[in-house]
Formats: structure tokens, sequence, C-alpha cells
């Protein structure tokens, strides 16, 4: 890695590059493209830097031009993790919303199933009182049938 007193800055032309394979810094901003202008083995080489290089605050990201396929590779698979992350935590808030529904759901059915349990008691209730009458009567009938029948017999 070179350092940044032996790499000059220079042209910020991307003709290698496109906009949807730019280089990003950790600042996650574009990197420039630079070539290096100080004599040495690597004048003319170019390399990709932190976009707020030679200020104070540059981050230290630096890559060789030939290297940014693997920086770029790496970041392409940072990005997909972080959109499925995203795409994650979306099903997880609809799974929410849908737990949180359906537990509404269930306490409705139960307020219907005690409801229901409650008028079936009730009609059982009728049901019984119902047997009853319904046993006076015959009784009665009976009774009167026997009567009539005792008083014709005489």
């Amino acid at each position: 890695m070179a350092s940044h007193n032996s790499i000059g800055s220079s042209s910020r032309s991307r003709s290698k590059q496109t906009s949807s394979s730019q280089v990003v810094c950790y600042h996650n901003e574009i990197a420039p493209l630079r070539t290096v202008r100080y004599d040495g083995p690597t004048k003319g080489k170019r390399f990709f830097g932190c976009s707020y290089w030679p200020e104070q605050r540059t981050c230290g990201f630096f890559k060789w031009d030939d290297e940014v396929d693997d920086v770029h590779d790496l970041q392409h698979l940072v990005m997909e993790k972080e959109t499925r992350i995203c795409e994650l935590e979306y099903e997880m808030d609809m799974m929410k919303d849908k737990v949180k529904r359906l537990k509404a759901k269930k306490e409705k059915l139960v307020e219907e199933v005690e409801e229901m349990g409650i008028a079936t008691t009730e009609t059982m209730f009728e049901l019984k009182e119902n047997n009853t009458d319904k046993r006076l009567m015959l009784t009665l009938v009976f009774s009167w049938a026997f009567l009539t029948l005792v008083l014709l017999m005489k």
C-alpha cells in the first residue's frame, strides 16, 4: 500500500468506472479515481482513495484500480446482505402485525364461545323445564283419561 506522501491527487476522471460499479470509501461516498504523479515505481498507476483526501478527515480508504473488482464485489455483497436484512425486518414487521390480528381474532372467538356456552346452558335449563312441563301435561292427560274411563264404567 502506498502512503499518502507518495501519491498525488490528479484527475478525477472515471473513464473505466460506470455509475453502477463505482467504488465507495469508508465514508460511504464515491471514491474518486486518481493517478500517482510522484516519481517512483508506481508513477502513472491509477488508484481509488477517500473522497476527502488530502484533507484531515480522510477515512484511509485506498485501493489500486486493478484491485477494485475485489472491493466492488465485497461492497456489492454487503449491499445485498443489507437489502436482505431490510427485507427480513419488513417481513418480521408484517408477521408481528399478523400475530396481533390473529390474537385479536382469537380473543373475539373465545368471547363468542363463552357466549355460546352460556346460551347452551340456558337452553338446557329451558329444555329441562319443558320436559318437566311435558311430563306434567302427560300425567294430567292420562289422569283425565283414567277419570273419564272410571266415570264411564260406573
